[in-house]
């Protein structure tokens, strides 16, 4: 693992740096919006919802919360390092989630190496996580499901934004066209260089000795609503976001220093067409999407005596096509039915001359029955078909081209919900779900870094199984919800180098993964207090995941998955403007890879000695306090809004893994996120 990627989180958390130690070894397709109080997290069939004031409520470096943050705060869920959009659901992988912006998957999904998401909240309807009893029209994931919602804009009037936080500034500007059509935008930038010049400037020792840094991160999100009739609208929306990061730094070898200069980034541009009608009993949408996500990293280093240049690329094109449409039979029962279609090329690893490029189709149908008596009994019941080819298993034989054919994939989910008395509900969900795209894990930070390669010969579809049981109680102010879940995964991606992701040995990616199972079961307790000026929530997660079966991994034998956390407590109180947040997630197994392995650099490779088995150390408590305050104000037209908080008040170091630095050519513990003032002012009007 090279130390760049590591350093480069402390140019973004100044004003302080990271500690390495020495170490010793708007309208949802298939369901409506939920109405609730903008702090409620509104339960239902396995999803839980939150409008934009409930995501902005939390405390965050930037000074206001965003969906991953938000969702990371549910029971069901752990994280990765602390204080990034890393999480995993339900003991599934960091890959294995779902993460779309109104329909279409945004794979590149992190802003500012993990401190946020790249969609603007100025933009922003409602959140949804859901962890079972997934709807018809969601497929090729096998954990979670963060659905975010975009809002109309304003028919009525013209109305403009502006914010400036930590790291971010933004514009937002909406308005009526004529009678039929509107338009929103909104643009962000950071002006991370800027601060690290100032801060390097006047607090020359705190942040390592970089000769350079640059930075050029930002997004624009454009939408246009067309009313195109009394029960149809059409909508055309684009996304853009850029990540870029590059430094420059000295180095000393044999008496003599050498100038290393590195860089990575990602970038995301995303183009989305849908036409809604309603009907006298129905519904339908139509959904055309164009998704572009692009990664790169390159390398100019002197190691052991030799110059190293590296320069890595990794790509995803995809085009989707979708269809869906709801029918009300009669007033208790529904049936939703659909279809899906993607063609995707993918580009991972691409370094010199290989070429590991390869296309896929995907389609998906699904048919979703829905029984509904009114505040007493709620079924649901779906089935999905999935065709997948893999055009790169193509083989020639005799001079003549035999396709190898597709595979035919089938998972189904159902929920219910029923109001056993007016004080009680009991819930049950089951899942079996399938996923054709992976994501080969390196740093646990969610970095928009990792890899997504597809299913082919060397990698089948993953696989799960899952089942939860709960009960939910709603009295006055006072909700109550318990359960317990156990999920079975099947055919799961072990990248057994995630800790070198820099290398040139990715480019043969599918010599270096293996496929294996795994266990997660646990208990899910939350509570929420919802009064006049205070509100309170806390969300308790036991939990125990395990992997096996892995060939190259421990012989085989059971260890535990990466951030399998026992115990995860979160709480947060809010009083008028007041906000605290408390974290608080058990300790887990630090696991390296199998004996020693080779670290590939242009012109041959040297031998790493990393950990001889799993489970090899275990990573302390993670426990954060976070404080922050919300007020606002008016002059005249224009309201104000500001927030102010500190994240990490405690000043408590949280070790999230061991990293093998290959400059000391030893290992190395990282902790993120000190004590870090957060402010945010956004004027609207």
């Amino acid at each position: 693992m090279n130390r760049f990627i590591v350093t480069c989180l402390s140019l973004l958390l100044f004003p302080a740096a990271i500690i390495a130690q020495e170490w010793d070894p708007q309208h949802d397709t298939l369901e409506a919006a939920v109405k609730t109080d903008s702090r409620r997290v509104a339960e239902s069939l396995g999803r839980m919802t939150t409008g934009v004031e409930g995501v902005r409520r939390v405390i965050s470096p930037l000074g206001e919360g965003d969906p991953i943050r938000w969702a990371q705060g549910l029971p069901g869920v752990t994280t990765g390092a602390d204080g990034t959009t890393a999480f995993y659901v339900r003991g599934g992988n960091m890959g294995n989630n779902l993460i779309t912006l109104d329909g279409v998957p945004v794979y590149g999904y992190s802003h500012l190496l993990g401190l946020t998401t790249i969609i603007p909240q100025e933009t922003m309807s409602e959140t949804s996580l859901l962890k079972g009893g997934f709807e018809g029209s969601s497929s090729n994931f096998t954990a979670g499901h963060l659905k975010m919602t975009t809002r109309d804009p304003s028919r009525e009037k013209f109305r403009m934004s502006a914010s400036l936080n930590n790291f971010l500034a933004s514009v937002s500007v909406e308005s009526p066209i004529n009678e039929k059509m509107s338009f929103m935008f909104s643009g962000r930038i950071s002006p991370l260089a800027l601060e690290y010049k100032a801060i390097q400037g006047m607090l020359p020792d705190l942040l390592g000795g970089f000769d350079d840094f640059g930075a050029g991160v930002g997004d624009l999100y454009g939408k246009l609503r067309w009313q195109t009739g009394k029960r149809s609208v059409l909508n055309a929306s684009f996304l853009g976001s850029m990540d870029g990061y590059s430094f420059s730094s000295p180095s000393e070898y044999d008496g003599l220093i050498y100038r290393s200069e590195e860089s990575m980034g990602w970038n995301n541009l995303i183009g989305i067409v849908s036409w809604h009608l309603d009907g006298e009993r129905s519904f339908m949408d139509l959904r055309g999407s164009v998704n572009r996500y692009t990664s790169s990293q390159e390398q100019h280093k002197y190691y052991r005596g030799v110059w190293n240049d590296l320069t890595l690329q990794s790509s995803l094109t995809e085009y989707m096509l979708s269809f869906d449409r709801t029918e009300s039979l009669f007033k208790a029962f529904k049936m939703d039915y659909g279809a899906k279609a993607r063609y995707a090329r993918f580009a991972p690893g691409q370094v010199a001359s290989v070429n590991n490029a390869s296309s896929t189709l995907l389609g998906t149908v699904y048919l979703q029955g829905r029984f509904d008596m009114e505040d007493r009994l709620a079924l649901r019941a779906t089935a999905r078909g999935h065709y997948y080819r893999s055009f790169k298993d193509e083989v020639v034989m005799d001079g003549k081209e035999e396709i190898k054919p597709g595979r035919f994939d089938v998972d189904a989910s159902a929920s219910l919900e029923w109001n056993i008395f007016r004080y009680l509900t009991l819930e049950a969900t089951f899942d079996r779900m399938v996923q054709h795209y992976h994501t080969l894990e390196g740093l646990p930070v969610g970095w928009s870094l990792d890899m997504i390669v597809p299913s082919g010969r060397e990698i089948v579809p993953e696989n799960a199984l899952q089942g939860n049981l709960g009960f939910r109680s709603q009295i006055g102010k006072h909700t109550v919800s318990a359960g317990g879940f156990y999920k079975q995964m099947n055919d799961l991606v072990y990248y057994k180098y995630a800790q070198s992701l820099f290398s040139g040995g990715m480019a043969s990616w599918e010599e270096d993964v293996d496929l294996g199972k795994g266990t997660s079961y646990g208990a899910e307790l939350m509570h929420e207090y919802v009064g006049r000026d205070l509100y309170t929530r806390v969300s308790y997660t036991w939990s125990k995941t395990n992997r096996y079966g892995f060939p190259n991994i421990n012989k085989g034998g059971e260890f535990h998955a990466r951030f399998d956390r026992r115990h995860v407590l979160n709480a947060v109180a809010q009083w008028k403007g007041f906000s605290a947040a408390v974290s608080f997630q058990s300790g887990h197994w630090e696991n390296g890879a199998a004996e020693t392995y080779p670290m590939h650099v242009p012109g041959g490779e040297w031998i790493a000695d990393y950990f001889s088995g799993v489970n090899n150390y275990h990573m302390p408590t993670v426990f954060r306090l976070d404080l922050g305050y919300m007020f606002s104000f008016k002059t005249g037209k224009v309201k104000h809004d500001v927030n102010v908080g500190v994240c990490n008040a405690t000043n408590h170091f949280n070790p999230f893994m061991l990293y093998f630095d290959a400059a000391t050519e030893g290992w190395k513990m990282i902790a993120l996120l000190p004590i870090l003032p957060n402010f945010s002012y956004r004027i609207s009007f």
